[in-house]
């Protein structure tokens, strides 16, 4: 009698143009995949922000992994700022003035929403999600048993919580716990849109009677959904390097730091470090429960089992490798970049999210795809081995 394999997770994490190394790894994965039926092989899939729009294609397409990845290639090797927001300086500009309206009135004139929601107009990325989120074929993949739950993460500015949108087959575990929480719901395309929300940049989206922006503000415990939903194997595909960064210059090391490098380290934060502290967190109380006894249970009475885990990130540094395709950004980008500060090396890190351009994602899916099959082996037996 064969062994029943543990449950997939696959996590990807959020990162703006970043993503677009996901989609390379995955590649690899499924020039390697076992999956005896041409299927995905992940059992759940979890999406955070931008990992939510390759997310959508996975689900969509979960019947035919090698589909699912010529999909989502053909998009970030093609991708152009105009696929993502209005990039053109008139409606930039129209939406600055707003603000400086708002400022400048100081609520003299009351208005019942604000003037200006957002810097960018983002109609064309769902545009986008709509071409690659099929909402009936994500259903059926669901009830056939293809996918046993999908969950995506978006930022309720109602609650102030963190919200996980889940769509599984039956009923699975909901929780509950400090300033996030989970809910059933069908997965259409203004959930990939709120989770890719960047604040102040993307405008929220509405979903039933709150507001939702990205999924990455307050994920505090990215590999909770994952965890909660059954998984007992979870690949994470992450966007920060796995190298050390080298440090600043001595000429430029006492400067002030431009709102650009200020923004980028923000979006590290937000995007990023949640997934790394979480990881850690994992490492430890699996060490915790191999000396526990195997009956020990929390406290819902869900017996505590240990949970493996796979990271696979980028061996190469995303900001020096943004700062060499800064020329491929439109002029009225550029410009406004410029006047934030991102005219110098030290701005990579925040071209790097909104760098949505085909030079520079066409190397991070190639990254992705090589750092992958650099770990080939330990990828296959991750996947495929029922320990």
């Amino acid at each position: 009698m064969s062994q029943r394999k543990p449950t997939r997770a696959l996590l990807l994490s959020g990162g703006g143009a970043r993503a677009s190394y996901q989609v390379g790894a995955l590649r690899h994965i499924c020039e390697i995949s076992r999956e005896g039926d041409g299927r995905i092989p992940f059992e759940i899939l979890v999406g955070v922000s931008a990992g939510a729009i390759n997310l959508a294609a996975l689900a969509s397409s979960a019947q035919d992994f090698v589909a699912a990845v010529r999909i989502m290639r053909e998009k970030w090797e093609n991708i152009a700022t105009r696929h993502v927001f209005d990039a053109r300086a008139s409606s930039i500009g129209a939406n600055a003035f707003r603000w400086f309206l708002d400022l400048a009135l100081g609520g003299a004139v009351q208005t019942q929403e604000p003037r200006a929601k957002a810097l960018v107009d983002t109609a064309p990325l769902r545009e986008l999600i709509r071409g690659l989120l099929n909402v009936e074929a994500i259903e059926k993949n669901v009830s056939s048993g293809l996918i046993e739950a999908l969950a995506v993460s978006a930022t309720d500015y109602r609650t102030g919580t963190h919200t996980v949108f889940v769509q599984s087959q039956g009923q699975r575990t909901i929780w509950k716990r400090y300033s996030r929480i989970a809910r059933y719901d069908k997965i259409k395309p203004e959930h990939i849109l709120a989770s890719c929300a960047i604040p102040i940049l993307f405008p929220s989206v509405r979903i039933g009677d709150s507001y939702f922006g990205d999924g990455s503000i307050r994920n505090m415990a990215p590999l909770s959904p994952a965890v909660h939903l059954g998984a007992r194997k979870i690949l994470a595909i992450g966007v920060r390097e796995l190298l050390t960064r080298s440090t600043e210059p001595e000429a430029s090391a006492t400067a002030y730091p431009s709102p650009a490098r200020i923004s980028g380290v923000l979006l590290d934060s937000i995007f990023l470090d949640a997934l790394e502290i979480d990881r850690e967190q994992m490492m430890r109380i699996n060490r915790l429960l191999e000396h526990l006894p195997e009956a020990v249970s929390d406290e819902h009475g869900v017996r505590m089992q240990t949970i493996d885990f796979l990271y696979l990130g980028p061996s190469k540094n995303f900001a020096d490798i943004a700062w060499r395709h800064r020329s491929e950004i439109p002029r009225s980008i550029r410009y406004m970049l410029q006047g934030l500060g991102a005219n110098t090396a030290s701005g990579g890190e925040f071209l790097s999210y909104l760098l949505f351009e085909q030079g520079y994602c066409r190397e991070l899916l190639e990254l992705g795809y090589a750092d992958a099959r650099a770990r080939s082996d330990e990828i296959r037996d991750f996947l495929w081995s029922t320990r």
